[in-house]
């Protein structure tokens, strides 16, 4: 982000530039640079999202020009709360900048700061989730180097630890927690982890083999996987937030019906006995069946009668 951020003034101010500059003077891999540029920079705006209110990206014969809209000449007036949310949106790029010398964003948060206030130090704390320092550096350096990846992963669908080797690529961070897209080899799918729960990673010298297929989100359910459908109490509503839902029904009474599918039984295991008796199973397909939460509760209790 700190790169990009720094090549967005520089070519405007030079009133573009050829793709080999910009990957010279930013080390900015080509592929990367033009994924960045199309799929990032070319998107950036305000609402309504109109042509005038989005920067204009123009790349032609390995030249790169790039136009702010209209809307960024006019002067920045920021609410005390856009202000926050701007200055705690800056702080979580710079925990994923690598750079100790100041750029462009730290120059803008320096000043935001000034702006927002003494107190602001105190009053926001960026936290992109728990992870390990050392898997995360693996992590970024099987991207930067574009080899696999051999990781030692707890599935929480499955209970258990499996030794996985995948081709990272990207990681990012989304509602407190690090995640680590890749292509799963031993699935051969793109599968995207949760990197707190990854215990050991470490690179190999085997190239990803320019694998580029990237998950379209957290979950996706094949046809064929059995589907249960559960009557949630209003208490047990954040189920609806929290996990992908086929389908969503809200009843007068306030209770709401959902169909999820069902990829792993020991995860709706564990869901069902977080839910307690704020949910039951209306309709399911084989192999679940209306005793599974309480199969579950039998055997978390003979642990402890032994």
């Amino acid at each position: 982000m700190a790169r990009l951020l720094s090549v967005i003034p520089w070519v405007t101010q030079n009133e573009g530039a050829s793709i080999d500059e910009i990957e010279s003077r930013f080390d900015y891999p080509r592929q990367t640079l033009l994924r960045d540029l199309q799929e990032v920079v070319f998107f950036v705006g305000v609402y309504p999202f109109t042509p005038d209110q989005l920067i204009e990206v123009d790349i032609s014969d390995d030249k790169v020009w790039i136009r702010y809209a209209d809307w960024f000449s006019r002067p920045l007036r920021l609410t005390p709360q856009e202000a926050a949310t701007l200055l705690a949106t800056a702080r979580a790029a710079l925990v994923l900048s690598d750079e100790d010398t100041p750029d462009p964003l730290t120059r803008a948060l320096t000043k935001l700061g000034t702006m927002v206030g003494a107190m602001a130090d105190q009053a926001i704390d960026v936290r992109l989730g728990d992870a390990q320092a050392e898997i995360l550096d693996e992590i970024r350096s099987a991207i930067d180097s574009q080899v696999r990846l051999s990781i030692h992963y707890y599935s929480y669908g499955r209970d258990r630890v499996t030794e996985r080797l995948v081709s990272p690529l990207r990681l990012f961070s989304d509602h407190g927690n690090w995640y680590l897209d890749a292509w799963c080899h031993a699935a051969e799918a793109a599968r995207v982890f949760r990197v707190d729960r990854i215990s050991r990673a470490s690179l190999t010298d085997t190239p990803s083999d320019g694998i580029r297929d990237s998950t379209s989100g957290f979950f996706s359910a094949d046809a064929d996987d059995p589907r249960v459908e559960l009557r949630l109490d209003p208490s047990a509503h954040w189920v609806v937030e929290q996990y992908p839902c086929e389908s969503v029904v809200e009843h007068e009474d306030g209770h709401t019906s959902v169909e999820m599918a069902i990829t792993e039984i020991p995860w709706l295991e564990r869901l069902l006995l977080r839910l307690g008796p704020a949910a039951v199973i209306s309709r399911s397909d084989p192999p679940i069946t209306e005793a599974v939460a309480s199969s579950a509760a039998r055997r978390i209790l003979s642990l402890y009668d032994a």
